[in-house]
């Protein structure tokens, strides 16, 4: 149960404070428009962003960031010797980013197919 308060907590902060100083703020979000994410999602998935709104975009990643990180933060609470944390965190992180973010590009890849029709 105490992991599972220490997802949502962690859940919750990510998302807020990515919320607080990417999406609404304005200059933070001039600043996502052009960021190495939004270049890695137009060159590996082939996602167009004059076709889709890139203001729930924005939040989807949020989202998602979020989730990768209190999930890959909650898992190595589990575990006591450092190196064997950072190692686990290595395992962890890299193929849910590869997963989650495959998920993502494919949910907006149908909603840019949507908005041609």
């Amino acid at each position: 149960m105490d992991y599972l308060l220490t997802f949502i907590i962690c859940f919750i902060i990510i998302y807020l404070v990515y919320s607080i100083f990417v999406i609404y703020r304005k200059k933070g979000f001039e600043k996502f428009k052009s960021s190495k994410q939004v270049i890695f999602f137009e060159k590996a998935y082939k996602l167009d962003f004059k076709k889709i709104n890139l203001k729930s975009f924005a939040q989807a990643l949020a989202l998602t960031n979020a989730f990768i990180i209190a999930f890959t933060f909650t898992v190595i609470q589990l575990i006591q010797n450092f190196i064997l944390k950072m190692l686990v965190a290595f395992v962890i992180l890299v193929p849910l980013m590869l997963l989650m973010y495959k998920l993502l590009s494919i949910v907006y890849k149908k909603k840019e197919g949507k908005q041609n029709v």
